[in-house]
């Protein structure tokens, strides 16, 4: 007996639409197809978000901006890139941006640790970029002390690290999106290591001297 398939909206009962499929009806004018394709795509547009940012309502502000300023440049995509990868590359760009509108600055960042962040900031010394992500993102006293000691970087330094060291992208892909050569993104990932020691050395000299006040 064959299987008789009812279509809802843009989606088949029983049949998983491809990306490109709903982009197609999207620009035929159908809304609830790019509302399929958000839902598909919005846990990756989170998750990346708050990567760059630990206030949970910049982040929900971030995803809503993100999808807005895909649809409306919908007709601008081009099937040759994976629609994932185009919308990252939105994302990206929306969190620079934002990066370089509210830097602050290492010394505003100072303030009182509690002894779990002490010791996570302890291990900032010893560990490497990577293992600082990876730390930060398993032990969740960690996480807003993680986002103190990124808030100290210069926003394109900040957006390399992120992109390399927690999205794991290659030199080129970051190339892409943000529309460097490889070389300054090398050069950029070298100097944010190094910041990023520089501002923690400075973040537990600063706690050293408040407590023994």
């Amino acid at each position: 007996m064959l299987a008789i398939t009812r279509r809802v909206g843009p989606v088949w009962r029983g049949v998983v639409r491809s990306d490109q499929e709903l982009i197609g009806e999207a620009l035929n004018g159908q809304a609830g197809a790019f509302a399929e394709l958000a839902a598909r795509h919005r846990g990756r547009v989170e998750r990346l978000c708050q990567r760059f940012f630990s206030d949970s309502e910049m982040a929900r502000d971030l995803v809503q901006e993100s999808f807005l300023k895909a649809f409306a440049a919908l007709k601008t995509y081009r099937a040759e890139m994976p629609f994932g990868a185009w919308l990252r590359a939105i994302v990206v760009n929306l969190c620079y941006d934002e990066l370089r509108r509210r830097r602050r600055k290492p010394e505003e960042l100072v303030g009182d640790f509690t002894e779990p962040e002490l010791e996570w900031m302890q291990l900032v010394n010893t560990a490497t970029p990577e293992e600082i992500v990876a730390e930060a993102e398993e032990r969740h006293q960690a996480h807003d002390l993680a986002h103190r000691l990124l808030d100290t970087l210069k926003p394109e330094d900040r957006m390399v690290l992120v992109l390399k060291d927690s999205e794991e992208l290659a030199v080129s892909e970051i190339a892409g999106i943000l529309g460097w050569s490889e070389a300054k993104v090398k050069v950029r990932a070298f100097r944010a290591r190094q910041a990023l020691r520089k501002h923690a050395d400075r973040m537990l000299w600063a706690q050293r001297r408040l407590a023994t006040r």
